[in-house]
């Protein structure tokens, strides 16, 4: 309890080192019962673009998936968390999607409830009716229950295969186990370009034989875009 003034003004520093001492306050709380209403508030103020974008994202979603893990907290606040992680990942690496995918997945398990959000029909779900309220600082009052994660589904469509591919998990049947994040938290771009480089391909990907190249005629347009000087 002496220290818990300096954990709380190291929680408002914010960075990395307000993320380290969210960990702290955390801790003081579930272990000497300390009385801070505005942590879900505070932790949720930390979901920004730059998140996403950090060294640090794979300790961020270490340490949010243990604070919202308790089934007992109200579905309107971590169905923020979820929806707003949706929405910074429309301009997130793929890195960082990979991570947040098995995330969301977790979390749908863990609370029902949010299972709304990704069943809602195409007239009530997309960006034109979205009622999510980006703005709002308080993770209670954002209307995300109301809204859907269009933005997960989005990226079934997403440039990397590794993503378009892990993202089609929420039209299946949710009987697969939770995912054990530590299996995604560590990707980086060179470990999705080795995964790539080292990928054994099955079936060899479609191209012009050499004989149907031989019928483009001399100087057709075609002919000089697949001539490799």
């Amino acid at each position: 309890m002496l220290i818990m003034d300096w954990v709380s003004s190291a929680v408002d520093h914010g960075s990395t080192i307000g993320l380290l001492a969210l960990n702290a306050l955390f801790m003081l709380m579930k272990d000497y019962n300390l009385d801070y209403p505005s942590f879900y508030t505070r932790l949720y103020s930390f979901l920004e673009r730059d998140m996403l974008h950090l060294k640090h994202r794979a300790r961020f979603f270490r340490l949010t998936e243990l604070f919202l893990s308790s089934t007992h907290l109200p579905a309107n606040l971590v169905a923020s968390f979820v929806k707003r992680l949706s929405r910074l990942s429309l301009t997130a690496p793929p890195a960082a999607v990979i991570m947040l995918i098995p995330f969301t997945y977790n979390m749908l398990r863990r609370h029902p409830a949010l299972m709304a959000m990704i069943h809602r029909t195409d007239d009530d779900a997309g960006v034109e009716c979205d009622g999510f309220l980006v703005a709002e600082p308080n993770p209670t009052l954002t209307n995300a229950l109301e809204s859907s994660l269009w933005e997960l589904y989005s990226h079934r469509q997403h440039y990397h295969a590794s993503v378009s591919t892990l993202a089609k998990i929420f039209e299946e049947a949710f009987t697969r186990p939770s995912y054990a994040m530590e299996d995604f938290l560590d990707h980086t771009y060179s470990t999705l370009f080795d995964t790539e480089v080292k990928r054994k391909i099955r079936k060899a990907p479609a191209i012009a034989s050499v004989l149907e190249f031989s019928q483009v005629p001399e100087g057709d347009e075609m002919r000089e875009l697949w001539t490799i000087a």
